[in-house]
């Protein structure tokens, strides 16, 4: 009799685990990822009338698994789909966390979503938009870099928009001049954006004359590849792609791929 509530209770928590991952899933568009999950708590549970209801909303009716489905007990499978995760969330919690403790920015408004640490310093504004995500787990050094952001002067600005993205150790910082970046951007790993020269370039006042500076504003929908430097006074329109390594240092229109050092228009979208 022991034995059996033991059993019940192991299969049962994977059930709500699973459960509360498929309804995240649906809250952020991800139905395939949805659907499997409750596919997989019927499968465990053929009555679960949570699981029915939502996958006749997602797919209009409750279909039969699959003959082929994996049969091992549910409470089996999801230990080992959620084992890695939780290592994964040890690893990288505390790296975010000490990051989070080292910003400096008074003005950030808005909450990151940091799947890699964000340093955000400066006296200046940073303000993000809805879901702004930081880090992506399948690219290189997720667990040893970090994103920056910098508005260096009281004066500085940085604005992002809506469920933009910014692959690993991205980096922008501001002097004054202003960054804005449009809503639902892609930006690959080692991106960098500047609104400045940062330095006088006449070699007598290189340390103490004053630098160059220039907005930059990025359009929304634009998707900027892994490597690419965006230098101050620029202008990327809307839904443009930024091929990867390339230097953008005068402006790119709406709608082309463009690509190189300098960067150059290369053919319409």
């Amino acid at each position: 009799m022991g034995q059996m509530s033991t059993d019940a209770h192991s299969t049962r928590r994977p059930v709500r685990q699973a459960l509360s991952a498929a309804a995240d899933h649906v809250n952020r568009g991800r139905v395939a990822e949805a659907e499997l999950l409750y596919r997989m708590v019927l499968d465990a549970e053929p009555g679960n009338v949570q699981a029915q209801a939502a996958l006749a909303e997602l797919s209009g009716a409750v279909q039969p698994a699959p003959a082929t489905a994996d049969r091992r007990p549910l409470h089996r499978r999801l230990a080992r789909r959620y084992a890695r995760p939780a290592v994964e969330a040890l690893a990288q919690q505390p790296r975010i966390w000490k990051y989070r403790v080292l910003s400096t920015c008074p003005g950030l408004e808005g909450a990151p979503v940091a799947l890699q640490p964000v340093l955000f310093v400066g006296p200046g504004k940073v303000v993000l938009g809805e879901h702004v995500q930081f880090g992506w787990k399948t690219s290189p050094l997720f667990y040893t870099g970090y994103c920056y952001v910098e508005v260096s002067r009281p004066h500085a600005r940085i604005e992002v928009g809506d469920r933009v993205e910014f692959n690993n150790n991205s980096m922008l910082k501001s002097e004054g001049a202003g960054i804005s970046v449009g809503r639902d951007g892609l930006f690959g790993a080692h991106i960098e954006i500047f609104d400045s020269n940062f330095h006088d370039l006449h070699p007598e006042r290189r340390r103490t004359g004053v630098q160059k500076m220039g907005p930059v504003e990025i359009g929304e929908n634009v998707f900027v590849g892994m490597g690419v430097r965006i230098l101050k006074g620029v202008t990327i329109g809307a839904d443009s792609v930024i091929g990867a390594g390339s230097v953008v240092s005068s402006s790119i229109p709406a709608g082309v791929i463009a690509g190189g050092n300098p960067a150059r228009v290369i053919r319409d979208l």
